[in-house]
């Protein structure tokens, strides 16, 4: 017997257990981050969780996955490869589609939550 699947909660409060890292492909700054996994199915091909990041710039390169994210506190921008700029703070949402390679700008910091599907490609 098999058990059913329970509701999620992804705790975006206490950090403590994240694993810290920084940015592969830095533009500027000295960016360090946090990731807090929360979820994860599918043998990985599915993740969520909370990101945590400090003032910087990196470039971004979402080559095989798609990622939803929810901006939770602070502000960042988001420059596509033709250089339009996306500014977005607390309580916007957006999707990064596979392929996506701009880079982010973080003033401060910024929190989001994400949702990561891998595409197999």
């Amino acid at each position: 017997m098999t058990t059913a699947p329970k509701l999620v909660r992804i705790e975006t409060q206490d950090l403590s257990h994240a694993k810290p890292g920084q940015p592969s492909r830095p533009i500027h700054g000295n960016t360090t981050y946090q990731t807090l996994e929360s979820f994860q199915a599918q043998q990985g091909m599915l993740s969520s969780g909370v990101w945590e990041a400090t003032a910087g710039a990196f470039r971004s390169n979402c080559a095989g996955y798609v990622e939803f994210c929810h901006i939770l506190e602070g502000s960042c921008r988001i420059v596509d490869p033709d250089g339009t700029t996306h500014s977005l703070g607390a309580g916007d949402s957006f999707v990064l589609p596979e392929g996506f390679a701009g880079h982010w700008e973080v003033d401060e910091r910024v929190k989001k939550v994400f949702f990561i599907a891998q595409t197999g490609r």
